[in-house]
C-alpha cells in the first residue's frame, strides 16, 4: 500500500472510530461540525473556529464566558490562542445525537483540551459538551455550544 493510500485508510479508520454507532449519513453530517472545530483549533485558527458557528452563534464556557456572534467568538479565541490556549488542541467523541427537526440536531460529546504537545486529555481539562447544530443553505453550523468540566457534578447533593 502506498503512503497516500495508507494515509487515506488511517483517516477512514479514525473517522469510523469517531462516529462509532452514529452511522447514518444524516448523523455523520451533523457530527461534521465538531470535526471542523477540532481541525480549526488544531491550527489555533480563531477565524476557522468562528466560521463553524452561525453568524449569531453562542459559545458558553466555564469561568462565566459567554460570547455571542462570530466577531465575539473570533476575538475571544484569538486572545486565547495568544495566551492560555497557545499550542493546544481539542478532541472528543460523540455520545448522543438527537434530531429535533431535519435541520436541527442536539449533540453531546465527551472530550477536552489537549495541552501543547500532549496526546491525552488531562483530567482537569476534560469536558462534557452540548452542541446545537443547524443546517442552513445545505451547511451544518454551530448555533450554540456549552461545556462543563467533567467532574463538575460530582459534588452536587440532591
Amino acid at each position: 500500500m502506498s503512503t497516500a493510500s495508507a494515509s487515506v485508510a488511517d483517516r477512514g479508520a479514525m473517522l469510523e472510530a469517531y462516529y462509532g454507532s452514529f452511522t447514518s449519513e444524516k448523523e455523520k453530517e451533523a457530527l461534521s461540525v465538531p470535526l471542523r472545530l477540532v481541525a480549526a483549533w488544531a491550527n489555533n485558527d480563531a477565524e476557522g473556529v468562528a466560521d463553524v458557528f452561525t453568524e449569531d452563534g453562542i459559545m458558553i464556557l466555564p469561568g462565566d464566558v459567554f460570547k455571542r456572534g462570530r466577531d465575539e467568538i473570533r476575538a475571544f479565541m484569538a486572545a486565547a490562542y495568544a495566551g492560555p490556549f497557545k499550542g493546544t488542541g481539542v478532541t472528543g467523541r460523540p455520545v448522543d445525537v438527537r434530531f429535533v427537526t431535519d435541520d436541527v440536531a442536539l449533540l453531546r460529546t465527551h472530550g477536552g483540551i489537549l495541552a501543547a504537545g500532549e496526546t491525552e486529555i488531562a483530567d482537569e481539562l476534560a469536558v462534557r459538551s452540548t452542541w446545537i447544530v443547524v443546517k442552513t443553505n445545505g451547511q451544518w453550523q454551530l448555533a450554540g455550544y456549552q461545556n462543563s468540566p467533567r467532574g463538575a457534578g460530582a459534588t452536587l447533593r440532591w
